[in-house]
């Protein structure tokens, strides 16, 4: 017996790679204190959080990509005229 293989026209629906909203935070930092936070990444359990890290001690945690915003959005905010 011949096996052949049949190719039906129908593509295997693929999950896509979608882009997170959060992409654009990452590399973006901010001053507390003496302490620089620098947003390293996306949280690999739940897109909307971002991972950060910060430079004084290493220490690294997620919070969520709303409030890294809103953190940017206050630092630009505060600039002298």
């Amino acid at each position: 017996m011949n096996a052949k293989q049949i190719a039906l026209p129908f593509r295997a629906k693929r999950k896509e790679s979608r882009r997170s909203a959060n992409e654009d935070l990452i590399g973006r930092s901010y001053v507390d204190d003496e302490a620089t936070v620098t947003v390293i990444g996306i949280c690999p359990a739940d897109d909307r959080r971002v991972m950060v890290q910060r430079d004084l001690d290493g220490r690294t945690w997620s919070m969520p990509g709303w409030l890294m915003r809103l953190i940017f959005l206050e630092k630009k905010g505060k600039r002298a005229a």
